[in-house]
Formats: structure tokens, C-alpha cells, sequence
């Protein structure tokens, strides 16, 4: 797996404290959890999700615990990206609402979770069974928070030639939502290899 960047964790850092400080406590960071134990999330990029349906990622979970688990819509729920420029890898942009790294280079350290001050309204759940496994595809065009757009000029690092994304689920329910079985520990994926940005941004243009 390669090695994450220490302006990850940084940048993150930095983002969180400048948001505690001058927010109230609901947009302060939440909890954190730690990685699941016998739970595991993987993705691919796809280049073309469908007839026509644009490019997205084909999610997996394997559950190999003897107990069912369930996690709170939507999952993933937070998306990393990094550019490769020369033998670094920096961190680019996140997006999502739970399970922001705490530090990239922590493959199984700690991720904040998102904790909503009240139960959803119309909560959605993904049940995976015990010792079983869950697949999905999700679009980029469906789904805001995966569709990779760290584009403005201004955040750019001259000489980037790769990228790679991260994917991560960190839930936790408010104390008022009752969801048995509910995954109270963070999920994330290995760095997942993509594209030039020039080919993705074709790839969407033309759907």
C-alpha cells in the first residue's frame, strides 16, 4: 500500500481546530471510532458504471464476524483524495460527512465520526450478514461526495501526475436513534488508483 503524506493529517488537523474555534459545538468534530475488527471496505474506479452512466466506483464490505452489522446510509460516507507529485503523495480534497482521517498515515488509527444531534428522518440502513459480504456500484453523478473535484487553479500542485482516492464510513448514532447492530467502529479502503483528471472530466462530459 502506498505510503500517505504527513499534509494529510496536517491539513486536517488544521481544518478542524480553525472550524472548532470559531463554530459552535454541532460543527465542531465529532467523536472518533476506531477501525473495524473483522469488517473490511474496498472500491475500484470504474470508467463506465453503465450504459451511458458515467464513471463511478464498485464498492465491497466483507463481514467476517459471526454477527450481522448494519451502517447508516450513505456508505462511504467521506472520500479522500491525493496526487502523486514526483515520489509524494498530497493530500488533495475530502468530501463526505464521517469518517475524516485523523492522520493518512495511521493505515489503522482513528477517524472522526459523524454523530447527528438527532436521529435521521428517514433513516436507510446497509445490512450486511454474518460472515457474508456486500457489493454495490455507485455513480459519480449520483452522488456528489465521490465525484472527484479538487479543480480550482489555486489548489493545484504544480507537477501532480497521479491519483488515488480514499473511502471511509464512521457513524454514530444520536442517543435518541434506536438501530440494533448498528457499526459503531471506521471503515477504510486502500488507496484506490484513478485516472488523469483530463480523462475522468472527458468521460463526464460526454454522459
Amino acid at each position: 500500500m502506498t505510503r500517505l503524506p504527513r499534509i494529510a493529517p496536517l491539513a486536517l488537523l488544521l481544518f478542524w481546530s480553525i472550524g472548532s474555534r470559531s463554530a459552535d459545538t454541532q460543527r465542531r468534530p465529532g467523536p472518533y471510532v476506531l477501525p473495524c475488527a473483522g469488517v473490511t471496505l474496498s472500491a475500484n474506479y470504474l470508467a463506465e458504471t453503465g450504459a451511458n452512466a458515467g464513471p463511478g466506483f464498485a464498492f465491497h464490505i466483507e463481514n467476517k464476524t459471526g454477527k450481522e452489522i448494519r451502517l447508516e446510509q450513505p456508505v462511504p460516507s467521506s472520500a479522500h483524495w491525493y496526487a502523486r507529485v514526483g515520489l509524494r503523495w498530497l493530500w488533495r480534497a475530502s468530501a463526505g460527512r464521517g469518517g475524516a482521517l485523523v492522520n493518512a498515515l495511521l493505515e489503522k488509527g482513528p477517524m472522526f465520526a459523524y454523530q447527528p444531534a438527532a436521529p435521521p428522518e428517514r433513516a436507510e440502513y446497509l445490512t450486511v450478514a454474518a460472515h457474508g459480504s456486500e457489493d454495490w456500484v455507485v455513480r459519480m453523478r449520483d452522488d456528489p461526495a465521490i465525484a472527484y473535484k479538487p479543480s480550482c487553479a489555486h489548489c493545484n500542485y504544480p507537477g501532480e501526475t497521479e491519483y488515488q482516492a480514499v473511502f471511509a464510513y464512521a457513524y454514530l448514532p444520536s442517543a435518541e436513534e434506536h438501530a440494533p447492530d448498528l457499526l459503531r467502529c471506521g471503515l477504510r479502503s486502500a488507496p484506490v488508483p484513478m485516472p488523469p483528471v483530463a480523462v475522468r472530466t472527458a468521460s463526464l462530459e460526454t454522459h
